[in-house]
């Protein structure tokens, strides 16, 4: 479960978030068009950035000071995190011992197996942000967060990436401003200049509130 509690966010004298407050729990949606507070929402529910104020709590713990639930939480951004020089194979090695974890089966789920000894610097933007997913999961998160992580992709990659999605087993935390690859998700976070201005379980009622604005 995923608890805010008037979580604010400033930027010097700019609040990014202003006073969120939501508790949630499968699959959640984040929408929101540019500027909104999409991403320093995410980045705050990863241990990323600390809020100025207002408490958020993930299953009980709060990211910021818990270095064991920092490690249950897998994060996907526009940097996927992998070293350009190093393959795929080093890169999700590298991570696996950072973690102590290793899901290989996820190579295989994400299509992944015959690009193992490709260098990243060599991948076309799907692949990489396949590896830069397959990182994510590759240590068992119960708390999985992708911040637009569909953009740019092909149409092949877009459709194994949503795949993944939707059948993950854990928190779902997912941004995106393409609101119809979020429609299987079970809760929806609107959000417009720092504020919540929607959230239920309605995906008709979320994608209305934000095109009302």
């Amino acid at each position: 479960m995923i608890v805010c509690q008037k979580l604010s966010k400033r930027f010097g004298e700019n609040f990014a978030l202003r006073e969120i407050s939501f508790s949630a729990d499968g699959k959640i949606a984040v929408f929101g068009h540019n500027g909104a507070g999409k991403s320093t929402l995410v980045k705050i529910l990863a241990g990323i950035l600390k809020p100025s104020s207002g408490k958020v709590e993930i299953f009980g713990l709060e990211p910021r000071k818990s270095s064991n639930l920092r490690r249950r939480i897998g994060v996907v951004t526009h940097n996927p995190m992998l070293y350009r020089e190093l393959t795929v194979r080093e890169n999700l090695e590298f991570y696996s011992k950072i973690y102590q974890a290793g899901n290989w089966g996820i190579v295989c789920s994400l299509g992944l197996k015959e690009k193992l000894n490709f260098r990243i610097s060599e991948l076309s933007e799907g692949f990489v942000q396949r590896v830069a997913i397959a990182r994510a999961l590759m240590i068992n998160p119960k708390l999985l967060i992708l911040d637009e992580a569909l953009s740019g992709l092909d149409a092949e990659s877009r459709e194994v990436v949503l795949r993944i999605m939707q059948e993950f087993d854990g928190i779902l935390v997912f941004s995106t401003h393409q609101f119809e690859d979020a429609e299987f998700c079970d809760s929806f976070i609107v959000l417009e200049r720092g504020r919540l201005v929607y959230f239920g379980e309605s995906y008709e009622k979320a994608v209305r509130s934000l095109s009302a604005r």
